[in-house]
């Protein structure tokens, strides 16, 4: 075998072995589930956002204008739930996400069984089979669900749709600078 015989093989091995393709191995971390929010959850539509909910990378309306009222749950740790509307686009795909170093003071539920998390994904929800009815022409579809803290407090949400990220301030009980206060306990 000559020289050039051996070079011929052993490049056609390299090439060989380097079309092959083993995916990716990302461990989910126990500690970060992602819940999915259920499309045939939405319990309305509406042709524009709701007053106070700014446009977020034009996929999710968020109440950056607005403070949420929170009021005590009835849980042991006496958390605080600031229920809001979650306005999605028709068909958009969008994580939101709790930072890291919010996670002990901030979850979030949208949806049925709408259990907290810190990572909720939306997969372009087109719902069809609704119980409550929604309107073909709205852009906006509407989900039920909130905010916990355990305190009132000014929180930050990461939007996050692909590669693009955009991170919110939402008051949960108490105002974010430039917001309007929370309405008071009813």
């Amino acid at each position: 075998m000559t020289l050039m015989h051996m070079v011929a093989g052993g490049l056609l091995v390299i090439t060989a072995t380097a079309c092959v393709s083993t995916p990716a191995q990302v461990p989910a971390s126990p500690s970060d589930p992602i819940s999915l929010l259920d499309c045939q959850a939405v319990i309305g539509s509406e042709s524009v956002p709701a007053e106070g909910d700014s446009i977020v990378l034009d996929r999710v309306a968020l109440p950056t204008g607005r403070a949420l009222q929170a009021n005590r749950t009835g849980d042991p740790g006496a958390r605080l739930f600031a229920k809001d509307g979650l306005y999605i686009r028709r068909g958009a795909s969008f994580d939101l996400i709790v930072p890291h170093d919010s996670r002990d003071r901030l979850s979030i539920n949208w949806g049925f069984p709408g259990d907290a998390t810190h990572h909720l994904r939306v997969p372009g929800c087109r719902p069809t089979r609704t119980v409550n009815p929604i309107r073909d022409e709205d852009a906006w579809l509407v989900y039920a669900g909130g905010y916990t803290v355990p305190e009132p407090a000014c929180v930050s949400l990461v939007v996050k749709a692909g590669q693009t990220e955009q991170t919110v301030r939402v008051g949960v009980g108490a105002a974010c600078p430039g917001q309007r206060p929370p309405p008071p306990p009813a």
